[in-house]
């Protein structure tokens, strides 16, 4: 995705974030972002298996999450001004199938296709296991900023990306003990990445924040597939032989 769609605001509940990142992540970016293109299905058992949900009622959870997602909307903030877009044009569960449809709003298209720079990308699995929509969010900031392992972010820039209500702006406790500490407690849990973060203050008000954590490892920074290997292997070298050396240096550059 975009930057701008990572830190803009989503309003979204946790089963829909998750099947619209499932979605999204079906979307094939190197394709033109023509309007055939930008529609995704995802089968219910698919969803389940993604996210390794066992409940009874996934039928009607998912069947409810694709309604509500005509009703959800992205707000980008511009300075002062705020734009509103759609996620989808169109939503469509395909009752007795456990199909779902998703018609991704065409103005999307930027964000989602042809992205060579500003983006941010994570594997889909490693975020799946959060059951916190705020634990999500917070995650995807931090993978905006994974070859730097820093990230900081205005306190208002914070709460408008995570979508917090006005109870949690009001007081800085509020939002440290409802979203901050529980939201890395389960990133660090969960995923394993170890997250500290600084409250930053002018005087005595909190107007920043400031979170670290470990550089990604390189090897997730590149794909070491094969064409990789046939620019990397070195003379005399089998492809097995040089596929094994290239991952071990690159676990080497980690430590």
């Amino acid at each position: 995705m975009s930057n701008a769609l990572t830190r803009a605001a989503h309003g979204l509940s946790l089963q829909e974030k998750r099947l619209l990142m499932l979605a999204i992540s079906k979307l094939d970016s190197k394709l033109p972002a023509t309007p055939q293109n930008m529609v995704v299905e995802v089968n219910v058992t698919e969803f389940a298996s993604a996210y390794g949900i066992t409940s009874k009622t996934l039928y009607g959870e998912a069947k409810i999450a694709t309604e509500q997602l005509m009703n959800r909307y992205i707000r980008f903030r511009h300075g002062k001004s705020e734009t509103r877009m759609q996620w989808v044009g169109r939503a469509t569960y395909k009752e007795g199938e456990g199909v779902i449809e998703l018609v991704f709003w065409h103005e999307l298209s930027p964000m989602l296709f042809e992205l060579e720079r500003q983006f941010t990308s994570y594997k889909l699995g490693r975020a799946g296991g959060l059951r916190s929509k705020y634990a999500w969010r917070l995650f995807e900031l931090l993978m905006q900023f994974k070859k730097t392992g820093y990230l900081k972010i205005t306190l208002d820039d914070f709460h408008h990306s995570m979508d917090t209500p006005k109870s949690m702006r009001s007081k800085f406790t509020n939002l440290t003990a409802r979203v901050l500490e529980p939201a890395i407690k389960e990133i660090r849990l969960k995923d394993g990445l170890k997250v500290t973060w600084t409250a930053l203050k002018k005087g005595r008000k909190v107007t920043s924040l400031e979170f670290k954590f470990p550089v990604e490892p390189q090897h997730e920074l590149f794909k070491i597939d094969k064409d990789f290997i046939d620019k990397n292997a070195r003379p005399g070298e089998s492809y097995e032989q040089a596929g094994k050396r290239l991952k071990e240096e690159a676990k080497k550059q980690t430590k």
